[in-house]
């Protein structure tokens, strides 16, 4: 039973990768407004028992809350945009290591030359994700097995080249390309499974739900409050997030890494086995 509700809460917890960028907005957008007008009419309830609202250190809460909003904001939307660049970085990174290492191999003497370049073409075609084609992780799974699946088949030929008469100078490049390869692949599985911890975002509905709801109820015991302004920026809280989301998310939305670097190697890598 204990397994049952953990299982569950981590379901909860992950909500936000499996919810499309626009029902992620309106739940922000939602637990902001929701919080702001449950608190204005409780504080607005409450309004006679208070002899001077500005007392009880409600303004000096209020804007301490959306301090720490605004760095919740900023953290995450720095952290998004890092694990973006940085998937940007390990695509180019591969792109170049896979030509490196094909361009090294046709120096190479027959036999093993071909097929090490065939290998290093047919694995550089695995490595070309189009866009929004991975939505579940069996998807991903599938991906990778298939990239493995080609990836276990430099190396045998790698060694085959190895043991033809080529210069052990020119040896050791081939080597050196094929590991960077290798690496490669290591490091741009990496900055794709990393993303923003789902604890991060909740946190930042958390502050931005209170920071609204305190917002609300002080203007509650003033009996005043202007609701297009609140709700623009609420608006404006609910596009940001979903922003940072978007970001983090590498195979799915609208801000994704391009793939036409490594589509161009593949290219090239082709006409070159002609």
């Amino acid at each position: 039973m204990d397994d049952i509700k953990i299982e569950i809460l981590f379901n909860w917890l992950l909500i936000f990768d499996f919810l499309p960028l626009w029902a992620i907005a309106v739940i922000f957008l939602a637990a902001m407004m929701i919080s702001l007008e449950v608190a204005f009419h409780v504080g607005r309830s409450r309004r006679h028992t208070w002899r001077d609202p500005e007392k009880g250190g409600g303004g000096i809460v209020q804007t301490s809350l959306f301090a720490v909003l605004g760095l919740v904001l900023a953290f995450t939307y720095s952290a998004s945009l890092s694990k973006y660049e940085t998937r940007k970085a390990a695509l180019v990174n591969e792109a170049n290591a896979i030509g490196t290492a094909f361009y090294r191999a046709d120096l190479a003497v027959e036999p093993g030359r071909t097929e090490l370049k065939k290998s290093l073409y047919d694995y550089a075609r695995t490595r070309s994700v189009p866009p929004r084609s991975l939505h579940t992780p069996e998807d991903l799974h599938d991906l990778l097995t298939r990239s493995l699946e080609k990836q276990s088949r430099i190396w045998p030929a790698t060694k085959q080249v190895i043991a033809q008469d080529n210069p052990a100078q020119l040896e050791a490049l081939i080597v050196t390309a094929v590991n960077s390869v290798m690496d490669a692949h290591t490091y741009r599985l990496a900055a794709v499974i990393d993303r923003l911890q789902p604890a991060i975002i909740w946190l930042l509905v958390l502050v931005a739900a209170s920071a609204m709801a305190v917002a609300g109820y002080n203007a509650g015991l003033q009996d005043r409050i202007s609701r297009w302004r609140m709700g623009a920026f609420s608006i404006v809280l609910a596009t940001l997030a979903m922003v940072i989301l978007d970001l983090d998310r590498p195979n799915d939305g609208t801000m994704l890494v391009d793939q036409r670097i490594m589509d161009i190697v593949i290219v090239d890598l082709y006409k070159m086995l002609q």
